[in-house]
């Protein structure tokens, strides 16, 4: 079973994670466990009155408006199907731990009030606190852990069904519960039933076992809902009773009585409803609408107001992924092909205004970002699997951006030779597909609607290799399901890895998932050297093995070609109406804003 060890104390990590600098940690052992972390020193002990970056004395009352592009059909957070607002998850219900948002990977108690975890990670217990309490007065019991934990594991959306299979629960007391890991030594494990939101067994139970609800769900978190209309509003109130309000985690936090919700069926329309006043904070996904939009807006003398934040993170990475379930794209040279004919420079510069960046590594600038040739301690990752990556990825990873070509006639001359060495030749100006005798085409399924104006270039450089490129514009809720059924050419794929990788790549890479409809392993890659660098991630316990297991998945990913890489940023870009006060200390490891505000009296504005 393993020997518990109990979680550290001491301030190993200063307020500011500088990721690329810092050293090796070990964990520390057998100290008072009011919180944890996985793989360094947390930065908070026991005693802490608040987290760092936030205002402890911030006012309380006053409201925020929130725009949100989607739609929603259900209240019930727990069953699957029915898409629900994820402000719910977020502001109804509690969970056992929380991240802090200046550290990599700490987590601290809010329903648990100790936490104990297994040396070799194979099981862990919360103790729940004895005042945690629902909103009806109800106490919070192990109970209903276990209730969350198996309902979403068997009927939740497909993201818990994938991550909760590997686990079991089990009640020993009435504010005691332990979870249990079917394969010992992941470490993202403890975070992932710590952070999962606990919903009310007494309420839910009886309560519409199909999943779709409109009822007005019961909470424990600092929030409830107030008034619902279907697919277009939400109204939260704060409650002012909240019983875990004064815990060192929430100090400073969730400070404004009202918040609103508003749906938009697509981001022209919200970005109309924002700049006319409907609602109050925009976060800005497109570069070229940041570097002009936003000036000289005014109303009742309110302005407003942008705000950047950088990240000391991996940042976002936009690709298009291939799915490698079609014949055409196990061909390493296809996927290569393809990838050679966009043009970063061109887009960047014209679509973009020069705000992004190349996408060298998929870990971006930091040290999991693979350099040079292989380590020594990458060849021992891989022991006996050496031969399953080519003397060209070992040498050097190489760029995941165009091989160093700089223009699209040079670019395009290579991909024509890899696509003849491949058996593609051209008949009539058109590439042939050697298995359907017809003209090479690729479908692209995407989500967002911004990237047609990066598909329509790309396009027309496919076109002078001969390849058609079908991209129609779909339904969001069509493209999702497209996504999920596995059932597209290439697709759009966001990146976002965290400073200590692992689970998240495991759930798009891992093989063990290619083959499960409905997963988020959209390539279906089954790469043995992808599986055993993930697996090293996730049993990494310092800085060192998690940094080598990282660039041993960065090397084969960028060497692979499974994804056209389009560009990558790790800005975040918040548009707001000048309403609203914050904190002097921005984390740029975590820069969440919402639960931090408040509101300034209108005599400030």
């Amino acid at each position: 079973m393993g020997r518990i060890r109990r979680l550290p104390l001491s301030c190993a990590l200063m307020a500011t994670l500088i990721f690329t600098t810092l050293p090796p940690m070990r964990v520390a052992a057998e100290v008072p466990a009011h919180g944890y972390s996985p793989i360094h020193e947390l930065k908070y002990p026991s005693d802490f009155p608040h987290f760092d970056y936030v205002n402890p004395d911030a006012p309380k009352g006053g409201g925020i408006r929130w725009g949100r592009v989607g739609t929603f059909d259900s209240l019930n957070t727990l069953r699957y199907p029915g898409t629900t607002p994820a402000d719910l998850r977020r502001h109804l219900y509690d969970t056992l731990i929380v991240a802090s948002a200046d550290e990599a990977a700490g987590y601290y108690g809010l329903l648990a009030e100790m936490t104990e975890v297994s040396d070799d990670l194979s099981w862990v217990r919360f103790k729940l606190r004895s005042d945690a309490r629902w909103h009806d007065g109800a106490p919070i019991t192990a109970e209903d852990v276990v209730f969350t934990f198996r309902t979403l594991a068997s009927q939740g959306a497909p993201y818990y069904r994938q991550v909760l299979r590997l686990f079991t629960v089990e009640q020993e007391a009435q504010r005691v519960v332990v979870f249990r890991s079917k394969k010992p030594g992941d470490r993202e494990f403890v975070r992932i039933v710590g952070t999962l939101p606990i919903h009310p067994a007494h309420f839910w139970k009886d309560r519409n076992a199909k999943g779709k609800s409109l009822e007005i769900p019961l909470g424990s978190g600092p929030y409830r809902v107030k008034t619902v209309t279907a697919g277009r509003s939400l109204s939260l109130e704060r409650v002012k009773d909240y019983w875990a309000r004064s815990l060192p985690v929430n100090v400073g936090r969730y400070n404004f009585d009202a918040i609103g919700i508003e749906y938009y069926r697509d981001r022209t329309v919200a970005l109309e409803a924002f700049t006319a006043g409907e609602f109050d904070v925009w976060r800005e996904r497109d570069a070229a609408r940041w570097s002009s939009a936003y000036k000289n807006i005014q109303r009742n003398g309110i302005r407003i107001v942008r705000r950047t934040f950088r990240l000391n993170t991996p940042g976002t990475t936009a690709t298009l992924v291939f799915n490698l379930r079609r014949a055409r794209f196990q061909d390493r040279r296809v996927r290569q092909a393809v990838a050679l004919a966009y043009n970063f420079d061109w887009t960047n510069k014209v679509l973009f205004s020069g705000r992004y960046k190349p996408v060298e590594s998929f870990f971006g600038n930091t040290q999991l970002a693979a350099d040079g040739p292989i380590s020594t301690e990458e060849k021992d990752v891989l022991a006996g699997k050496s031969e399953a990556l080519p003397q060209e990825a070992i040498s050097r990873p190489g760029p995941a951006v165009r091989d160093g070509f700089n223009s699209d006639r040079s670019a395009l001359r290579q991909a024509d030779t890899l696509l003849k060495e491949a058996g593609y030749r051209v008949a009539n100006g058109s590439r042939i597909d050697p298995a359907t005798g017809k003209q090479f085409i690729i479908n692209v399924v995407f989500s967002n609607p911004s990237l047609v104006r990066v598909l329509g270039p790309l396009a027309r450089n496919l076109e002078r290799l001969g390849i058609k490129l079908s991209y129609p514009s779909l339904e969001p809720t069509s493209a999702v399901r497209k996504l999920l059924d596995h059932d597209f050419d290439i697709a759009d794929l966001t990146l976002t890895p965290k400073l200590v990788a692992g689970n998240a790549e495991r759930l798009l890479w891992g093989s063990a998932l290619a083959d499960r409809q409905g997963s988020y392993a959209l390539a279906g890659a089954k790469d043995p050297v992808l599986d055993t660098a993930i697996a090293a991630m996730l049993k990494a316990r310092n800085w060192d093995t998690l940094q080598t297991g990282a660039r041993l998945f960065d090397r084969t990913l960028r060497w692979q070609r499974y994804v056209v890489p389009l560009w990558r940023s790790n800005e975040v870009w918040i548009a707001h109406w000048d309403k609203f006060s914050h904190p002097k200390i921005v984390p740029d490891v975590y820069p969440s804003y919402a639960d931090r505000w408040w509101a300034k009296p209108p005599s400030a504005n």
